[in-house]
């Protein structure tokens, strides 16, 4: 008969008063309860210390280490009950985790590109934005230094363009 094997993940809080080499321990003690009950680890990650919610045990702080595993759901029972008992670990928790295939790993790829190209292209469009007006600032100056300057006119034309102004507030 085949065993089934299904995939979770084990999240669980170790006190801070805990060191490096303490919690290595704790860890490989970890380890040995899921390789007892017949599991395969997959992936461990320490995901750091952590102030509590709560104080737990009179404890304020703590480690966080994930664990990803392999094992029957038979036993699984077993692993959670011995979990508790165990005195190094203030809490923990276990979920039952679907495994990716391939094919959803090159879904979410997709998706990450996508996202990221939305973000590169509104990174673009704020910089043109922001270019926009500093562009318009500088043409409005060498228009404006278009205007301070003279422009060569005779007298003549001068005084035909000043009565014809002062004709039409005449009238």
């Amino acid at each position: 008969m085949r065993k089934i094997m299904q995939h979770y993940e084990l999240c669980f809080i170790a006190p801070i008063k805990f060191l490096d080499e303490a919690l290595q321990k704790i860890v490989s003690q970890v380890h040995e309860q899921i390789k007892k009950f017949s599991g395969e680890i997959t992936s461990e990650a320490n995901l750091g210390k952590q102030r509590l919610a709560y104080p737990i045990n009179q404890v304020h702080q703590g480690t966080y280490i994930a664990l990803e595993f392999n094992m029957e759901p038979e036993q699984m029972k077993l692993l959670d009950n011995q979990l508790k008992l165990t005195p190094e670990v203030l809490r923990h928790l276990i979920i039952k985790k679907q495994v990716k295939t391939e094919a959803e790993k090159a879904r979410e790829a997709r998706i990450q590109e996508g996202l990221r190209r939305e973000k590169k292209e509104e990174l673009t469009k704020m910089e043109e934005a922001i270019k926009a007006p500093i562009k318009k600032a500088e043409e409005g100056e060498e228009k404006k230094e278009e205007k301070i300057l003279p422009q060569k006119s005779s007298l003549e034309d001068l005084d035909k363009k000043l009565d014809e102004l002062l004709k039409d507030d005449i009238i």
